[in-house]
């Protein structure tokens, strides 16, 4: 699927969730799920990427993230719904670590889409109300800690701080 085909499914489906058609905006964000990290990948290591471009992308592919999983929690498929949030979060933390320019360019927008998905996945399992989603969000958290430890000290490393 072309980048603009892939746009086009997304502003599809944004229209169809605003009206109720979650079964079609279901598989219009399947494939914009499938698709998009493939155009972020070959967009960190662009030359010609705009941050501007770079930032849309993650916009689309976060929000494509939340409303799907909110879809699949309308349709009662709860773990399809935290897979997909925590994947998508997992994606953004490692894609911070890394030190093209790109990413360090946008690199707050990129941490405020990490700690909005953060935000999703806890008031997901809080949602859920039971002992189980609460030992997965206990793991998000200490998975969220140990990112933030780990961006932090790349961040003195690319600063020449440590050695």
């Amino acid at each position: 699927m072309k980048l603009e085909q892939c746009w086009q499914h997304y502003t599809k489906a944004e229209e169809l969730i605003q009206q109720g058609h979650w079964p079609e905006a279901y598989y219009l964000y399947n494939d914009v799920l499938s698709h998009l990290p493939n155009y972020i990948h070959h967009a960190v290591s662009c030359p010609n990427t705009k941050p501007c471009q770079f930032a849309c992308m993650l916009d689309g592919y976060r929000n494509a993230c939340i409303n799907q999983s909110e879809i699949l929690n309308h349709l009662g498929r709860k773990d399809e719904a935290f897979t997909l949030l925590s994947h998508t979060y997992n994606y953004f933390q490692f894609l911070a670590l890394e030190s093209h320019t790109i990413v360090q360019a946008i690199h707050t927008v990129l941490s405020n889409h990490s700690e909005n998905l953060f935000l999703h996945i806890s008031a997901f399992c809080t949602a859920q109300g039971n002992a189980d989603w609460m030992q997965e969000l206990a793991n998000v958290q200490k998975s969220h800690h140990h990112f933030h430890q780990l961006q932090h000290s790349a961040s003195l490393m690319q600063s020449g701080r440590l050695n």
